[in-house]
């Protein structure tokens, strides 16, 4: 009985190192890929000539109505200023309730 036990055990054991060890070779192989395709850096393929506004980080940014506190990507709101003090309305509706 005790020795069905340690077998069991060993076996638990070394299927754990072997999982370790896997993982470890198949992060430095996808490491290694990334590394010989140019790094992550690079636009995807499907993504690398279009342009418009599903194009670039301004597409996946998601801004606030500063009226209605609806959440919108960025390319598709209505825009005043720059930088930190820009405000972003939804619609247009949102920007005359603003400045009426």
């Amino acid at each position: 009985m005790i020795r069905y036990l340690l077998i069991t055990i060993f076996s638990l054991l070394a299927l754990t190192f072997f999982r370790a060890i896997m993982g470890v070779v198949q992060k430095a192989v996808v490491n290694e890929v990334k590394s010989a395709m140019g790094g992550e850096d690079q636009p995807a393929p499907s993504q690398a000539g279009k342009s418009g506004p599903t194009a670039g980080p301004a597409a996946t940014t998601l801004r606030k109505c500063v009226t209605c506190g609806t959440y919108k990507p960025e390319g598709a709101m209505i825009r005043y200023g720059s930088g930190d003090k820009a405000v972003f309305f939804c619609s247009a509706d949102c920007e005359k309730k603003a400045n009426a």
